[in-house]
Order: C-alpha cells, then structure tokens, then sequence
C-alpha cells in the first residue's frame, strides 16, 4: 500500500485525534499536514511497513509536532497563543467535558483519548506512544483516578 493511500485511509482518524489535541481545526489539519510531510521526507524508512505500522507512526508524530509547538511558544513567552488541549470522550458512556479531561496532564490525556475515544488497546497505544504496554496501563489508571477524584470533589 502506498503512502498516500494510507493517508487517504486514515486521514480522519488522524484528524480527529489531531482535533483532541488543539481546540482550532486549522490547527489540526496544520499537524496532519506536518505529519505527512515527515513521512514523506522518510518515505523509504516506511518500505514493507504495514499499514498500521505507518499509521501509528504518523499519530506519534502528530502528538511531537503539538508537543513541541506548544514548548516552542511557551518558550517565547506567547501564553496566550499557546495551544490549550480541548477534549470530549464517552467514558463508561458518561460524556465529559472538556474541562474535566484539561485537568489531566497532557501524558495521561494522550493514553485516555486513544484508549476511549481511538479504542486502542494497550499494546496499541504503547506503540504509538513509544512506551512500554504496563506504563500505558499504569497512566491509564492514573488518569482513570484522577478523573474519579475530580468528579467526587
């Protein structure tokens, strides 16, 4: 499968993760935009890649790209511009608000997201994310009691 077809296949799936993590669509579609021409400029590292292979690859990449957006304006000093995480997710199907979800830290929120609203398992999400399958549960429970805590409070 080519590069583009995959891009064809999943590009709403990396839209709307892209939408999870900045609240403005143009943003969104800025980091899918980016995302892909990184993988174009490493076209040849993707050669008998499976689809989802390159796939996670280009959700990890989305997932730098805001990350280090996000440090290169905190650097230059820009905190109203920098981009702010808004999310909505069916957990337990309970709706919450994006406010709820703001008040974990982008690391937890991240595993929540792809967990929930992506429907990733564990060994999915480390894969993407570059972690091991045990911290991805582990920040997963940890986001799962925070969230708890937070809605008793």
């Amino acid at each position: 499968m080519q590069l583009y077809e995959i891009y064809e296949n999943y590009q709403a799936d990396l839209l709307r993760y892209a939408q999870s993590l900045c609240r403005q669509k143009e943003d969104a579609e800025d980091l899918v935009q980016q995302a892909y021409l990184k993988a174009l400029q490493n076209i040849d590292s993707f050669k008998g890649a499976h689809p989802l292979q390159v796939k996670g690859w280009l959700l990890r990449t989305i997932k730098n790209q805001f990350v280090d957006n996000y440090r290169r304006q905190k650097r230059m000093g820009d905190f109203e511009e920098a981009p702010e995480p808004a999310f909505e997710a069916f957990i337990d199907d309970t709706l919450i608000t994006a406010d709820l979800l703001e008040t974990l830290q982008v690391p937890l929120r991240t595993v929540v997201i792809l967990r929930y609203l992506h429907d990733y398992n564990s060994m999915e999400i480390g894969e993407i994310l570059g972690l091991n399958a045990s911290t991805v549960r582990s920040r997963l429970s940890q986001a799962l009691l925070q969230l708890r805590k937070t809605i008793q409070i």
